[in-house]
């Protein structure tokens, strides 16, 4: 599986529209209300971008425009997108990560095989971190989580209603959609999964293989065979 595949996957995957388009027309006579709107639209278009920086999401996310009651939407909205984008940002990241793409290489092979030490803590440690960003995400997405951000701000029942109107899309996410993410981070770990199986073949086999440029060469047929078999379901991920 291609590292672009995989990092597509989970961009594709994370699509968390922030308000609804014809929101601005409908707050448009409250200035505090489009304030927030126009704050939450620009989180929507940095978020949107292929290699947003965190750093500029952080400025959003770290001010609030609004006065009066309504700052305690901004706030609980902000407080929310920065949850769920930096969980987004931190996979994205670990995916982007060029290691990730080097474990099943000559290179990697000749530089730490035959114990594949530092292969097997990375490998690991990846698959850990990206499950715990998978559940860490799937528990954002859910409605009672999204609703506490505001409850934890206020009781107003008019901030409340307009919260919930503006992250109505996020609070409304489809179970299909939760399962869809979850499949995409899954089909990573399943491709950890089967590198770590090869590392291990490795590792059972040490001595009847040797690098010879840039391959692996086995001294057995049954050991060509059982190694292209790993290639194969990493191939058809």
């Amino acid at each position: 599986m291609k590292k672009e595949a995989k990092i597509a996957i989970i961009v594709g995957a994370i699509v968390l529209a922030l308000i609804l388009v014809g929101g601005y027309l409908f707050f448009k006579d409250n200035k505090e209300k489009i304030k927030i709107v126009e704050e939450f639209q620009k989180i929507e278009t940095l978020t949107n971008q292929e290699n947003f920086k965190k750093e500029e999401l952080d400025e959003i996310t770290n001010r609030t425009l609004a006065t009066g009651k309504y700052a305690s939407v901004e706030k609980a909205g902000k407080k929310y997108a920065n949850d769920i984008f930096s969980t987004a940002y931190e996979l994205k990241t670990l995916l982007e990560d060029e290691k990730m793409s080097q474990v099943l290489t000559a290179s990697n092979y000749q530089e730490d095989g035959p114990e594949f030490v530092e292969t097997k803590k990375y490998l690991s440690e990846t698959k850990q971190k990206l499950e715990a960003g998978k559940a860490q995400m799937l528990a954002c997405v859910e409605e009672d989580k999204i609703n506490s951000y505001i409850t934890n701000e206020t009781t107003d029942e008019a901030c409340i209603a307009l919260y919930k109107q503006l992250l109505s899309e996020d609070i409304n996410m489809s179970e299909a959609e939760k399962n869809e993410l979850a499949t995409s981070i899954d089909k990573v770990v399943s491709m950890l999964d089967i590198e770590m199986e090869v590392i291990d073949f490795l590792i059972a086999n040490k001595g009847k293989w040797q690098i010879e440029g840039e391959q692996v060469s086995f001294y057995s047929n049954s050991l060509v065979q059982q190694y292209n078999g790993f290639l194969t379901r990493l191939r058809i991920l």
